[in-house]
């Protein structure tokens, strides 16, 4: 595998200064257009390192490398897009692609950020980043080759993208061990040796909102807790972990996007605090990262109409309030002035709906127009990074790229948007690159082991022991919250369970885990075990409750029901979940058995449905399709499965001790007048809470 030339040293300091240096004792003369591959072999990192080793000389390099680059070259290292796929052809393999490979090379973007559509295996994706950064270091007429930032959303637990990798807990999974802090840790080292191993030098994780509104569809599990001050320590522990290996850590969703009843993706969310409110709750682990040393800070497409200030939307009429991404008070005054935060910022995805669909600006929706006017807002908020304006997947999008930058340098040269504000953004950019290594010197001779060593290191990728330090971390989050009649461990002496899952596809991990517990003699063969389900996306209805299940059920001893709790959606009564958990339990109970609830996602369902005689808390309800057996490209890797589930029921069969504490509070659900169910202000179990057996 080809090595990626970097290039950045003091040299071009001196070549600038004096059209010449001397390195080494060797003269080397520079004109104005100077090459840095003809110098490129006096240098090294090291010198590098021993030459610039303080603040001042690596901004000094950085104030010439940003002198010497053209308009365009500093709006285009301030966007990373995407490319998902190219004329609706997943694109896994850059050299299928020369139109692509050409549209990367009419700009030196910041980066490409990859999705799960781009990711097939370990030695794929790590052949792709390669040939990205080689494309990318083929641009012709760059002032100096830069390499990209290559992030993606590995959070681990619901939000992956290496499905040949170790999917971990989620956050909310390792708030519930009873040692958190080493967990995040954990998880955080085990994601960044898997994604360094890959060729990635970023990470959009972790998240540090604030879970502090039960009802939120978008966070939820991917918080550790409810508590402020608990989500500092870990996410300060799980990005030490990143950071360990050389994975730029990405706290997100600034300023806190965990008291939200709506997702970004889809609207814009609103929050209804003061200041002082959320200095006290979602700005906690924020103040926290940035004394840490935070490098890079994701904003959230959330308002905050009591702290920002109203602006007129693009109609000309109407009057609202900017997301926090695209808000002065909110990144400058707020982030930047009072949190003292000068690291850099990337907004989320420009192209959600919470900007895109919002009508904030002049413009028509999707429109060059209204996206260049959405830029010149975000930028001169204090952004430095604009993630994902569009996904670059065909010769349109392409040329709307050329537009978008076209434009935002008109309106730099315009003084509608200050240079300085954009030479800002680039020197914590250059910065940002150059601390994690990727902007640096090459040595420029080929390590004739590297090929073997890249080798070896994908091997850790989805490896056998870091899948044993996910279960074990999985098994350490069961909670249990209530155990009438200390009805667990079930006995052996229970013979007729069924498991009632959630979709057909949950049998794959019930089965794995009913299979294990049967071969370490947990299980006994005159116990009868069926797996049913309950939900179905194809039909028109979604509730799969036939007669023969219902048949099943009264005759069960035990029914085990799976719930996956997220949002509002699981209080309303219509909805096929709560038709088939709560007729499941009535029926299970008149046959004269017991019903044990396991749920899959957020923890808040342990109120709903109160009549179980039982409830395990998992946290996790992705990837339960997924067969922990499979082998992927290596003898040692297996998929990112789900190991939560498979750690409930071993809890439940007594496999397992429960000692997961819960991180979040649960509160009471009321029946309104009206019939509907809402989370009420009592808790019915606190934060800490856990049963053990």
């Amino acid at each position: 595998m080809n090595k990626i030339k970097l290039f950045l040293s003091s040299v071009i300091i001196a070549a600038l200064a004096a059209n010449a240096i001397l390195f080494n004792g060797c003269t080397v003369n520079i004109n104005a257009n100077f090459d840095l591959n003809d110098i490129n072999k006096f240098m090294n990192i090291n010198s590098l390192k021993e030459t610039y080793n303080n603040e001042t000389d690596i901004d000094n390099t950085i104030e010439a490398v940003v002198a010497k680059m053209s308009l365009d070259e500093k709006i285009s290292q301030m966007i990373i897009p995407s490319m998902r796929t190219w004329e609706e052809e997943n694109v896994t393999d850059l050299n299928s692609f020369d139109e692509l490979k050409e549209a990367l090379q009419k700009h030196q973007y910041g980066g490409v950020l990859l999705y799960g559509s781009n990711i097939t295996g370990n030695r794929q994706v790590s052949k792709l980043i390669n040939d990205l950064q080689e494309n990318n270091a083929g641009i012709s007429n760059a002032s100096v080759h830069i390499p990209y930032l290559m992030p993606v959303d590995e959070e681990g637990g619901i939000v992956l993208r290496l499905t040949n990798g170790t999917r971990m807990t989620g956050n909310m999974a390792i708030g519930a061990t009873p040692d958190p802090v080493t967990n995040a840790e954990k998880t955080g080292t085990i994601i960044g040796e898997e994604l360094a191993a890959l060729g990635f030098n970023a990470d959009f994780a972790p998240v540090i909102d604030v879970n502090n509104n039960p009802a939120n569809p978008v966070i939820g599990t991917r918080s550790f807790s409810d508590d402020p001050n608990r989500v500092s320590k870990l996410g300060a522990a799980y990005s030490k972990g990143l950071e360990e290996n050389n994975i730029i850590a990405t706290y997100k969703h600034f300023p806190g996007h965990g008291d939200t009843e709506t997702d970004s993706h889809i609207g814009t969310p609103s929050v209804e605090k003061t200041y002082d409110e959320i200095l006290n709750t979602e700005l906690i682990p924020f103040k926290n990262a940035i004394s840490n040393g935070a490098d890079l800070i994701m904003t959230a497409h959330i308002t905050y109409p009591l702290i920002d200030e109203e602006h007129t939307f693009g109609d000309g009429t109407t009057k609202g309030y900017y997301p926090a991404t695209m808000s002065e008070k909110m990144i400058t005054d707020i982030l930047r002035r009072d949190l003292g935060y000068d690291g850099a910022v990337i907004t989320d995805a420009l192209e959600m709906d919470a900007i895109k669909e919002a009508k904030l600006v002049p413009g028509e929706a999707d429109s060059t127009e209204y996206r260049v006017n959405i830029a010149k807002e975000v930028i001169n908020a204090g952004v430095d990074i604009l993630l994902l304006p569009a996904d670059m997947i065909d010769p349109e999008t392409v040329d709307f790229y050329d537009e978008y930058i076209n434009e935002i340098a008109a309106k730099t040269e315009a003084g509608e948007i200050s240079e300085e504000r954009i030479n800002e953004s680039v020197k914590r950019i250059l910065k940002l690159k150059i601390k994690y290594q990727i902007f640096n010197i090459d040595a420029g001779e080929e390590d004739n082991n590297e090929d073997e060593q890249v080798s070896a290191n994908i091997l850790t990728v989805g490896s056998k022991e870091h899948h044993e330090q996910e279960m074990d971390m999985a098994r350490q989050a069961i909670t249990l919250v209530k155990n009438n009649e200390d009805i667990l461990p079930l006995s052996d002496s229970v013979k007729n369970i069924v498991f009632f899952g959630r979709r057909e596809a949950d049998s794959v991990t019930i089965n794995y885990a009913v299979n294990s517990l049967k071969e370490e003699g947990i299980i006994k063969p005159d116990q009868n075990i069926l797996v049913e389900y309950y939900y179905d996306p194809s039909s028109e209805e979604k509730l799969h409750y036939t007669d023969e299940i219902r048949e099943n059920i009264s005759s069960a001893d035990i029914v085990i029901g799976f719930s996956y709790n997220s949002g509002n959606s699981s209080l309303d009564k219509e909805n096929p979940q709560y038709t088939a958990m709560t007729s499941a339990i009535g029926e299970t109970h008149k046959a004269g058995g017991k019903f044990i609830m396991i749920s899959e996602n957020l923890p808040y369902d342990a109120a709903l449905y109160p009549d179980a005689d039982a409830v395990l808390l998992a946290y996790l309800g992705s990837g339960l399709d997924i067969d922990p057996t499979e082998r992927n490209e290596n003898p040692e890797s297996m998929p990112a499965r789900n190991a939560n589930i498979a750690a409930a029921i071993e809890t439940a069969f007594g496999a397992n001790t429960p000692v997961g504490k819960l991180p979040v509070n649960i509160p009471v659900i009321e029946e309104q007048p009206d019939g509907t169910l809402s989370y009420g202000e009592d808790c019915l179990y606190e934060r800490d809470f856990g049963l053990t057996f």
